[in-house]
């Protein structure tokens, strides 16, 4: 889906669920911020018939970046409601702090962000909302942070997992960002520039290993749920409040 100033727009439905059914298109998105969106992007989200957006940025975020809408816009948004402790930049860029010069270092420092996700108080709470929101909604809901790869990936995988859809599918519509204007020539330019003016160096390996993703960082965020919760549906109905009653009415708004 090409937006002009939207980046990392896709639809999350269409495949296939292990009891042979389909993840229905046109009811869930995914996207990065739209603080730059343009005109014909608000009415593009206007037309997908979205009911709900679940805004995963913190509140720095959303104050720094705050999202454009489309007029007599009357979508209900998701958002953090208050202060939130810790790193105040989205994940991709706190990971610079500790990416050093090599894509290396920058996996690394990618995969311990990932390996955190799970158990962030504030990625939590909106998760939890969030799967509210998939349940409640009477149209399509949109979710993304900042750049729409992370914290939203993590909450598509977990939805995707929930609607039925297998672990190795789930991964392969993660990594589609890697085809998506996230990381473009033009991006990565202006990555640089940004890092350059704090006076930071950074290789454009590093760079494109940041605004990139892999496997490994999906699995990370999974392994920490095995480890804590000991699987995936543990941990979707004790710390995200997903019982059988809420994965009922998501399965039926999103499955066909």
């Amino acid at each position: 889906m090409k937006f002009e100033a939207i980046r990392n727009v896709r639809d999350c439905g269409g495949y296939p669920t292990r009891d042979g059914r389909t993840l229905r298109k046109g009811r869930l998105y995914r996207s990065a911020q739209h603080h730059e969106a343009s005109e014909s992007d608000l009415a593009r989200l206007r037309d997908l018939g979205i009911t709900a957006i679940v805004d995963l940025r913190r509140p720095t975020e959303r104050e720094k970046y705050p999202s454009r809408r489309w007029p007599d816009f009357a979508a209900q948004v998701v958002a953090h409601p208050g202060v939130a402790e810790g790193v105040e930049l989205p994940p991709h860029l706190a990971a610079f702090a500790n990416a050093g010069a090599s894509a290396d270092t920058a996996r690394g420092a990618m995969l311990e962000i990932y390996r955190a996700f799970p158990r962030d108080p504030m990625i939590v709470d909106l998760y939890r909302d969030f799967f509210v929101t998939l349940a409640q909604s009477d149209g399509a809901v949109l979710v993304h942070c900042a750049a729409g790869k992370d914290r939203t990936g993590l909450a598509v995988a977990l939805a995707q997992h929930v609607a039925g859809v297998d672990r190795a599918t789930i991964i392969r519509h993660f990594l589609k960002t890697n085809d998506s204007d996230l990381i473009s020539d033009a991006a990565v330019a202006a990555m640089r520039e940004n890092t350059e003016r704090d006076g930071r160096l950074f290789t454009e390996a590093a760079i494109r290993t940041v605004l990139s993703v892999i496997p490994e960082y999906l699995e990370a965020s999974f392994a920490t749920i095995e480890q804590d919760h000991g699987s995936v549906d543990v941990y979707l109905e004790r710390a995200l409040g997903v019982n059988s009653a809420r994965r009922e009415a998501i399965v039926a708004r999103f499955v066909e």
